[in-house]
């Protein structure tokens, strides 16, 4: 009944674009930190300095907003690696910059990688029902597997490798420090959230991928 309600008058606000990027920005934190089952609409209207029916009004539902933040998290990645261009690239320099990239993102956006670790938990089903996360991503894995064939081709790596699996390579080894940092300082008694830990790995983290696919 209250979403009905919160639909049945028009709402109007004098930005409209700004209000939902607030609310969208409030969702984000509140997903974040709380997962889809313990986000609460009215705390995220609260964050946004809103009311709860303007989130009803341009998202619909929880559910619908969720979706939203989703789209929204891998947009931010997918044009990061798109901004990368990879095509006009030296072989070897597209990899090293896409794994720079990839390491980089997840060390200053580390929301990404809590949202998706409770999008996991899910099991996957509201990526699984955004079609435009699977219609952003394909392209740039065209891309990463063009960039394999022009560099073998060229002698500089080496042949049959499979660009999604490089991809998710990199992507493991530019997040796992970082999605169990505690568990790992505790284990070994030091401290890999440290910028000198950090800018190692980085570097690590290269080196692993260059030997790779060479």
């Amino acid at each position: 009944m209250k979403n009905t309600l919160a639909r049945s008058k028009p709402i109007r606000t004098r930005d409209p674009e700004r209000t939902k990027g607030q609310i969208l920005e409030a969702a984000l934190n509140e997903f974040v930190s709380h997962g889809y089952n313990g986000a609460k609409v009215h705390q995220i209207a609260k964050s946004a300095g809103c009311n709860a029916r303007l989130i009803y009004h341009y998202f619909d539902n929880k559910e619908r907003l969720y979706e939203a933040a989703l789209r929204s998290i891998y947009s931010e990645i997918r044009k990061r690696e798109v901004a990368l261009h990879l095509d006009t690239l030296p072989p070897e320099q597209a990899i090293m910059r896409l794994t720079e990239t990839t390491f980089d993102f997840f060390e200053n956006n580390t929301a990404f990688l809590s949202i998706i670790r409770s999008e996991n938990l899910l099991g996957g089903r509201f990526i699984a029902q955004i079609p435009e996360i699977q219609q952003m991503s394909a392209p740039f894995l065209d891309n990463i597997s063009d960039v394999l064939k022009r560099g073998h081709a060229e002698g500089v790596f080496r042949a049959e490798i499979d660009a999604l699996q490089l991809y998710v390579s990199i992507v493991a080894l530019s997040a796992h420090h970082i999605n169990a940092s505690h568990t790992l300082s505790a284990t070994f008694g030091l401290n890999v959230s440290g910028s000198d830990w950090r800018r190692d790995r980085r570097q690590h983290v290269l080196d692993m991928v260059n030997s790779a696919v060479r």
